[in-house]
């Protein structure tokens, strides 16, 4: 496993949206979402590449690129990874995908699906998320932490606990606050706060860590119901990483009502 990440001992958690349906995959209604995975690139860029679908509730296939449930022709699953045969930047974006079995048209959703391959992070109580196959994970008294398996030296970590105060304190201790904003987690609202490093601090020493700090850190603290909450850290050395970021937190599922309730009707032009 790779090494540790660059969180605090109150690191995050990352809570899964529930499990996908049986039937055809449904696309969810977007979701409010403060980090940007993908920007639509010029068709040369996308055409050829594999893209990975995000969403815990699966991706709705349609026959031709526009937002009308009569053109489902079935559905993709979490973790299900598609060839881009075409992108269309007109109706909102959509991918042309040829996936093993089946093809058709998929919304190009920032939220739904992410550049590259991944691999499927689960836990007895029934989180899950997706990490890219470049990353590795390991368990720490204070959650799981993420990290590269060679090269950059950012790092993820997942917290859960029975209240947001048993995080303690946001941020980092030597991190100044830069902006935040309301974020939905599979259902559930939180807070995406943004951090920089400090280039002189004199608070209380930060305890040590597996790994150096980088420059940034980004943290997502929500509540479940009154005996859950999850917290998601992200310790990085710019924006370029962020898509690692949103991809987690874009695929995470967990057994609780929000999280599994099924996605909204696609609506008709």
């Amino acid at each position: 496993m790779a090494a540790v990440a660059a969180v605090t001992g109150t690191a995050l958690l990352v809570a899964a949206c529930a499990g996908v349906p049986s039937g055809p995959s449904r696309s969810p209604s977007p979701r409010p979402s403060a980090i940007v995975i993908v920007t639509p690139s010029p068709t040369a860029q996308l055409v050829g590449t594999t893209r990975t679908v995000l969403s815990p509730l699966g991706l709705r296939v349609h026959s031709v690129p526009v937002l009308d449930s009569k053109n489902v022709v079935g559905g993709f699953s979490q973790g299900r990874t598609f060839t881009v045969l075409q992108y269309q930047s007109g109706g909102g974006g959509w991918y042309r995908a040829q996936g093993t079995t089946l093809a058709g048209w998929v919304v190009a959703d920032a939220a739904l699906t992410a550049a590259g391959t991944f691999n499927t992070y689960s836990e007895a109580s029934g989180v899950s998320a997706l990490y890219p196959q470049t990353w590795g994970f390991q368990q720490e008294s204070f959650g799981t932490l993420f990290v590269p398996q060679t090269g950059s030296t950012d790092s993820a970590v997942f917290e859960t606990a029975t209240g947001l105060k048993s995080f303690g304190a946001a941020g980092l201790p030597g991190y100044a606050p830069t902006m935040s904003t309301p974020v939905v987690v599979c259902g559930y609202t939180g807070t995406l706060a943004y951090y920089m490093k400090e280039t002189a601090y004199s608070g209380p020493t930060p305890a040590p860590l597996p790994v150096a700090r980088q420059p940034l850190y980004a943290e997502i603290r929500f509540t479940i119901d009154p005996t859950h909450a999850m917290l998601l850290g992200f310790n990085y050395q710019n924006a370029a990483q962020l898509d690692v970021y949103a991809g987690l937190y874009n695929s995470i599922a967990f057994p609780f009502p929000r999280c599994e309730a099924p996605a909204a009707a696609t609506p008709a032009p």
